[in-house]
C-alpha cells in the first residue's frame, strides 16, 4: 500500500509539472516571435523534470539564455514553414483533379521543414552554439535521424492540423491542448531525440558525453 501511495504521489506530481510546463508554453508563446524560445524552453523544463530537477527553474533559465538566438531562428525558420504550409493547403482543393503528385511532394517538403524546424530548437535546448551553426547542426540531425524528427514534428503539428481539418475534435480536446498535450510533446521529443543527441555529440560535435549525465541539458561547442 505505502508503495502504491508513493507511486501515485510521483504520478500527481508529474502531471502538476507537465500542466505548469504546458501553460507556461503557452503563455510565453503569445508574442508569436518567442514559440522558437517557448520550445527551447519548454523541452529544457522536461528534461529537467525528467532529472527529477527543478523544472521551472530550468524552464525560465533556458528562456532567458536562449531568447535572442532561438527568436532569430524562429523568425528564419517560420516564413519558410509558413510558404511551405500555404502552398499545400492551397493544392488541396485540385487534389482530384491532376495536383495529387503535387500535393504528395509539397506536404512531404513541408513535412520535411516542420520536422528540422523542431528538431532545431530541441537541439538548442540542450547544446548552445551560435545561431547558423544551430540551425545546420539541427538540420543535420533531423535528416540523419528522419524517422524520430518526422515522428516529433506530427507530434507538435496534430492540434494545427486538427484545427484545420476537424475543428470541432480540436475544441472538444481545448482543454487537453491547454493543460497537457505540448509538454507531453516535448517530453517525447527530448527522450525520442535522446540517443541522437548522444551520438551526434560524440560523432559531430566531438563532445566526451561521458563527462556528463546522458540526460544533461546544455553543453557549449
Amino acid at each position: 500500500m505505502k508503495q502504491f501511495s508513493s507511486w501515485a504521489f510521483a504520478l500527481l506530481d508529474w502531471i502538476m509539472h507537465t500542466a505548469v510546463l504546458n501553460v507556461l508554453f503557452l503563455l510565453c508563446s503569445l508574442p508569436v516571435v518567442t514559440i522558437g524560445t517557448s520550445l527551447t524552453a519548454l523541452c529544457a523544463g522536461q528534461r529537467a523534470l525528467i532529472k527529477k530537477e527543478p523544472c521551472f527553474r530550468a524552464f525560465f533559465l533556458a528562456f532567458r539564455v536562449s531568447f535572442w538566438r532561438s527568436a532569430a531562428a524562429w523568425l528564419i525558420l517560420l516564413p519558410i514553414n509558413g510558404l511551405l504550409i500555404f502552398h499545400t493547403v492551397s493544392l488541396l482543393p485540385y487534389w482530384n483533379e491532376g495536383a495529387l503528385p503535387q500535393l504528395f511532394f509539397a506536404g512531404l517538403l513541408t513535412l520535411l521543414a516542420l520536422s528540422v524546424t523542431i528538431t532545431v530548437f530541441v537541439f538548442y535546448s540542450r547544446f548552445e552554439g551560435k545561431l547558423f551553426r544551430l540551425l545546420r547542426c539541427g538540420a543535420e540531425l533531423a535528416l540523419s535521424n528522419l524517422p524520430r524528427a518526422v515522428l516529433t514534428a506530427l507530434l507538435f503539428a496534430l492540434p494545427f492540423a486538427l484545427l484545420f481539418f476537424a475543428t470541432s475534435i480540436f475544441f472538444a480536446l481545448s482543454v487537453l491542448w491547454a493543460f497537457f498535450y505540448f509538454s507531453v510533446a516535448a517530453w517525447a521529443a527530448v527522450w525520442l531525440m535522446n540517443k541522437p543527441f548522444i551520438r551526434f555529440a560524440q560523432q559531430t560535435l566531438g563532445l566526451d558525453t561521458t563527462k556528463h549525465n546522458k540526460e544533461d541539458a546544455r553543453n557549449d561547442y
